[in-house]
């Protein structure tokens, strides 16, 4: 028996249509011709067991219990996870050989992974099946080309390492300063993770840059140049005797300094000392990986991450329309050429032929292969494109259509030239009384729009929607003249222009997701800056809508039309943590050592060590004077899950009590109404400390309980 274990259902089903028949479908599988049975999770049937499941005293929370470090890992199934994992397990037990199914990504890895090592496959083979397509057609392929499943244990160890040094980072830390917190007024819950702490630090340093900017005046000098029997303009460029004039941004604050260059400069001759002019060819942007996408769709639309990347899952799992959406990586392998034809006859009968995206349709030429299709490029999985599948548009919703509508205008670029353009630089020298100062003229002329005439073809041709994406480098104007080395150069005319400075712009979801996948630049230390330039940086893209969508509900962002700024209770959190915790180096780091772990170059035992010393020296350090600002002193921040305590209930005008005395001697203890396996029963709340007495429950009471004033008990931590 061949047993497929698929990570959701939508994706069982796509694996049995192309299996032989006859076939049997079942709710938790479908059992097909020649020995063949899929199964599926319902995402991760495993979770990670939490302090009390290791050790029952940790269910309350106490400075004594940190850190709390598992000896031994352990998984737990979720809630209503029973069904299928039993199905998975009884099918498992029978096969000879298993194909693991899961996403094609570290996480898809392991949500497979784990519910194969909790069952126990033996000796059994297990294979690997890449699938991110779910039309037949590529289905078929994927199951054509299955590889050995150990193959893939960097992403599954990837995974697991992320898993526990969230459990560990995040779960000693929180506890740890919500404990100190509580000391100084916190009521509630002070939560910290490895990457939502840090988001939140960009938004609250950034809306405080905005709060202390002061504009300042700067200037800069035009000029006006005769050479070659031609007139252009040239900008000023500032050497080292301005030096001392200058703003950290190499912007000239002296007016009266900037005068006196202008003044210099009038009139004065010259030589042009430089002179280049090149062609310059601009391929069309690449196909969408996920934070691509949804930066687009958040600028253009106003779509939350989270709800691009539902909707861009609805059009994988649900419609079949869009390949695997989670995607990182902009790239396509060789062989997808091949399938151009096919997706753009789909492009067509999904949009239709009166679409704004119809003229480009018929404008694009096939033949033509751009550096999209690199496999060497490519990760665990490939930019997402349209599929080859056919469906009627009037079957999607306005924001499927307008986000297929963004991914297949996109793959339609892929087929067209390049943009080109000519590229010119003159340098000028002029000799002045106080020295030589240099202008510069530069400008980008287009030749040919290729691509680039069809950036707009979203909606309609009317609106530039995605003028801000592709920004033109191009001029307007006559081109610049062709000039040699030596050639004499004359200034006619000076003009002094006075700007002014700018605050940063605040955070929109569209440049927070910008700002979280190039964390580099936050970073402040180069060798560090460097590093990161080549990491996902805060989150992968599977992960940071959710992160996002927490920040909010936590109430420490909110939105005010596209903006996003931190609350005052936001702005108060990262105010209570010591700075490393809301600054994204280190998040950023543990991605580095994860995507080492994935290529082979880090094992998950180095990687974990590190986080467990890192752990362990943070709470031994403990919280330090940990100040709570007068904001966050009274206010629930978010809660800790409570235990969830049964309220009395009303029956024949009696109350039903919620506990009753523990008979055992010297107890002291309460007996509480506990759902088990097979149905209710009574439990004294000193399980902890030895007791054992257990009653049946009769209609809401124990058996042979002594009667006792109903008492209700308070969730420990």
């Amino acid at each position: 028996m061949r047993v497929f274990v698929a990570e959701k259902p939508a994706l069982g089903r796509a694996i049995a249509a192309v299996l032989p028949g006859p076939q049997q479908r079942h709710k938790t599988h479908i059992v097909s011709g020649e020995g063949n049975v899929v199964v599926w999770c319902a995402g991760h049937l495993l979770a990670q067991c939490m302090p009390e499941d290791y050790n029952p005293a940790h269910e309350k929370w106490a400075l004594e219990h940190l850190p709390i470090v598992p000896d031994n890992w352990r998984l737990k199934l979720t809630p209503k996870a029973r069904e299928l994992y039993s199905t998975i397990n009884r099918f498992v037990q029978q096969a000879n050989v298993i194909v693991h199914a899961g996403d094609p990504d570290r996480e898809g890895q392991w949500v497979v992974d784990a519910v194969l090592e909790q069952i126990g496959v033996g000796s059994t083979p297990v294979k690997r099946m890449l699938v991110s397509d779910l039309n037949p057609p590529a289905v078929r392929k994927a199951l054509r080309e299955l590889s050995d499943n150990y193959r893939y244990r960097g992403l599954r160890d990837a995974a697991v390492g992320r898993a526990r040094a969230d459990w560990l980072y995040g779960l000693n830390l929180t506890r740890l300063y919500t404990l100190k917190g509580r000391s100084g007024g916190l009521s509630g819950v002070l939560s910290v993770g490895r990457v939502q702490t840090p988001v939140l630090g960009l938004v609250v340093r950034r809306d405080r840059e905005i709060a202390r900017f002061t504009a300042h005046p700067f200037y800069t000098v035009q000029a006006t140049v005769q050479a070659g029997g031609s007139e252009f303009s040239a900008q000023w460029l500032p050497g080292e005797r301005a030096e001392s004039f200058l703003d950290p941004e190499g912007r000239v604050i002296d007016k009266a300094y900037a005068k006196s260059v202008a003044q210099a400069l009038n009139g004065q001759a010259g030589d042009v000392t430089a002179f280049k002019r090149k062609p310059e060819n601009v391929p069309p942007p690449l196909p969408f990986a996920l934070p691509d996408l949804q930066k687009l769709a958040a600028k253009l639309r106003g779509l939350s991450p989270r709800r691009t990347l539902d909707l861009a899952q609805s059009l994988y799992e649900k419609h079949q329309l869009l390949t695997y959406p989670r995607s990182d990586c902009p790239y396509l392998p060789a062989d997808h050429h091949g399938q151009a034809s096919e997706v753009r006859e789909a492009i067509t009968q999904v949009l239709g032929r009166d679409h704004y995206l119809g003229p480009l349709v018929d404008a694009v030429d096939l033949t033509r292969r751009g550096r999209c299709w690199d496999d060497g490029k490519i990760t665990a999985h490939h930019a997402i494109i349209p599929t080859t599948r056919s469906l009627s548009a009037a079957s999607l919703s306005p924001d499927e259509r307008f986000i297929y509508g963004l991914v297949a205008h996109r793959y339609l670029l892929q087929f067209l030239p390049p943009r080109a353009l000519e590229k010119t630089r003159i340098d000028v020298r002029v000799p002045t009384a106080a020295g030589d100062e240099l202008l510069q003229a530069k400008q980008a002329l287009e030749t040919a729009a290729g691509w680039y005439a069809w950036r707009h073809a979203l909606e309609s041709p009317e609106k530039d929607t995605e003028k801000d994406t592709e920004e033109s480098e191009a001029q307007d104007g006559a081109p610049l003249p062709a000039l040699n080395p030596g050639q004499c150069a004359a200034v006619t005319d000076t003009h002094l222009l006075e700007k002014l400075t700018t605050p940063p712009k605040p955070f929109t979801e569209a440049t927070l997701l910008d700002a979280m996948t190039g964390v580099a630049r936050f970073v402040e230390d180069p060798l560090i800056r460097k590093v990161l330039r080549e990491t996902d940086g805060l989150g992968t893209p599977a992960t940071q809508a959710t992160i996002l969508e927490t920040l909010f509900k936590r109430g420490y962002l909110q939105k005010q039309r596209k903006t996003v700024m931190a609350t005052d209770l936001g702005q108060a959190l990262i105010d209570a943590l010591p700075e490393f915790v809301t600054l994204p180096d280190m998040t950023a780091l543990w991605e580095l050592n994860l995507k080492q772990i994935v290529e082979g170059d880090e094992s998950l035992n180095n990687f974990m060590n590190s986080i467990q010393g890192h752990v362990e020296s943070l709470v031994g350090d403990g919280a330090g004077d940990l100040a709570i600002p007068t904001a966050l002193k009274g206010k629930h921040t978010s809660r800790q899950k409570a235990a969830r305590t049964r309220k009395p209930t009303q029956k024949g005008g009696k109350t039903t009590a919620t506990s009753h005395a523990c008979s055992r001697e010297g107890c002291g203890g309460q007996l509480r109404r506990i759902k088990g396996k097979h149905g209710f029963f009574w439990g004294c709340s000193n399980y902890k400390k030895g007791c054992r007495e257990t009653r049946k429950d009769s209609r809401g009471k124990p058996v042979n309980a002594t009667s006792s004033k109903p008492r209700r008990t308070a969730a420990a931590g």
